[in-house]
Order: C-alpha cells, then sequence, then structure tokens
C-alpha cells in the first residue's frame, strides 16, 4: 500500500475483507468506507464537539437529580450513565460516516445514478425490528407500569430509555432517508452493502442491559419483570444481527471498485 493515503489503506482493507482486491480505490469508495474503517472524518469533528458537550451536560445533570426534593440515591438507575454513553459512542460513529457521505455526495455531484432508496422492509429485518420494539416500546409500557404504581426509580428509567431511544432513531432515520450513491454498478453494489451493515450500528439491547445493575443491587417488585425484558431485548438483537448478516450480498466480482494492478 505504497502511496495511498490512510483513508485509502483502510478503504482497500473494507474491500478485502469482503472478497474484492485492489490497489488503490476509487475516490467515491474512499470517501464512504474509510469512515466505515474507522478513520474519522474532518467534517464531523464540529458536530462531534457539540455532541460531547451536549452528553457531558447531561451526564452531569443526572448526578444532581438526587438532590430534587423527595428523590433518594436508589431512585435513580445505578445505570444510567451507561446510557448517556452508549448514546454518545453511537453517534459519534454515525456523524463521522454521514460526514463521509456527505463528502462523497458532494463529489459526486450531477453524475450520481439515479437510483430508488430500498424501502425499510429491504434494509432492516424483522428481528432487528422487533428488538427496537421490545427494547423501547415494552420498556416504555413497563416503566409506565410501574410508575403508575408509584415508582420513582421508573419514572427516571423512562427518561433514560428516551435517551436511547432518540439516538437509534436518529440513526434509523439516516440509513432509511440517505440516498443511492453510486456512480456505477460496483459503487452501486457497495451502496447496498454499507446500507445494510450500517443498521449494526443500531444497539437497542445495549439501553437494557444497563438495568443489570440494578437487578443486581435493588429490590423492587417488578425485578422478574426487568429480567424478562433484559432476555426478551438481548435475544431478539443477537437474532437481528444475525439474520442482518445473512442478508449481505457478496461484492460482484466483475464490478469496478478502483485500480488494478
Amino acid at each position: 500500500m505504497i502511496g495511498l493515503t490512510k483513508d485509502e489503506q483502510a478503504a482497500v482493507k473494507w474491500l478485502e475483507k469482503r472478497g474484492v482486491r485492489v490497489a488503490e480505490p476509487a475516490t467515491l469508495l474512499t470517501f464512504r468506507l474509510s469512515v466505515r474503517a474507522g478513520r474519522r472524518s474532518p467534517d464531523a469533528f464540529s458536530p462531534v464537539f457539540v455532541l460531547t458537550l451536549v452528553v457531558c451536560a447531561c451526564a452531569f445533570g443526572y448526578v444532581f437529580l438526587r438532590l430534587l426534593p423527595g428523590v433518594e440515591g436508589p431512585d435513580l438507575p445505578a445505570g444510567g450513565y451507561i446510557f448517556f454513553t452508549m448514546a454518545a459512542v453511537q453517534l459519534t460513529l454515525w456523524l463521522h460516516i454521514r460526514a463521509g457521505d456527505r463528502r462523497a455526495a458532494a463529489w459526486l455531484g450531477d453524475r450520481r445514478l439515479h437510483r430508488p432508496r430500498p424501502s425499510a422492509a429491504d434494509v432492516l429485518n424483522g428481528w432487528y425490528l422487533t428488538s427496537l420494539l421490545v427494547t423501547f416500546g415494552g420498556g416504555a409500557a413497563l416503566a409506565a407500569t410501574m410508575a403508575a404504581g408509584g415508582s420513582l426509580w421508573a419514572e427516571f428509567w423512562l427518561g433514560l430509555l428516551a435517551v436511547g431511544a432518540a439516538a437509534d432513531a436518529v440513526v434509523l432515520t439516516g440509513i432509511l432517508t440517505r440516498p443511492v450513491l453510486a456512480e456505477d454498478e460496483g459503487s452501486l453494489a457497495v451502496d447496498v452493502v454499507t446500507r445494510l451493515e450500517d443498521v449494526h450500528l443500531l444497539m437497542p439491547s445495549v439501553f437494557a442491559l444497563p438495568l443489570i445493575a440494578d437487578l443486581t443491587y435493588g429490590d423492587r417488585q417488578g425485578d422478574p419483570w426487568l429480567a424478562g425484558y433484559v432476555a426478551l431485548a438481548v435475544a431478539t438483537h443477537a437474532a437481528g444481527l444475525f439474520t442482518q448478516r445473512r442478508r449481505r450480498p457478496a461484492l460482484p466480482a466483475d464490478g469496478h471498485y478502483g485500480e488494478v494492478r
């Protein structure tokens, strides 16, 4: 890889992992694949900085919720900070990917192939959708039921669930509404694969796992229901991951992905 930039090297490695070998990746693919292979886009630094400030402010404010009248230490979910941390990690990754795609779109200009976006059903498998519904819809219903019974802990948990749901909603909306970014059949195949793989940025069960800390150290009437909720969220997410990987098509061997030497 002598003579290649670090972004080009990252794009080459991404293609190699999917069975395609090139000496120098196409410019369009370099923009898109480098950020998906761990590189950071400078265009994302400003929004990531703002995101970091917001998350830090929320996490800092979470500490002082226990100072509110009638709120005691056990009323706050023990894993609350994990919600903010995981939302920050997830959105940071997404912001860099979005920045890379925007650079690719700007570079492509009017040469972009006009193809319709795939439907949500073509992008998101049923198990992934079930995991989202279980984690956020089921979690919200469980929290609301416990809150109606007088649980202040459940009210705070409902707010934390909203943080995770908002993060996943931002990522999922971006995946489903992103235009097709391709200039030929090779980059069109890459667009299909990246859209399917970007779904893995959704991490619904990660926002259920923090409850393990409360199940371990807490003592609430709804603990058996919470344990079942966590288990179901993790199981459906795992099934979604497995199914999504199987849906990913192989890149066509005759596609153009860059210079071959």
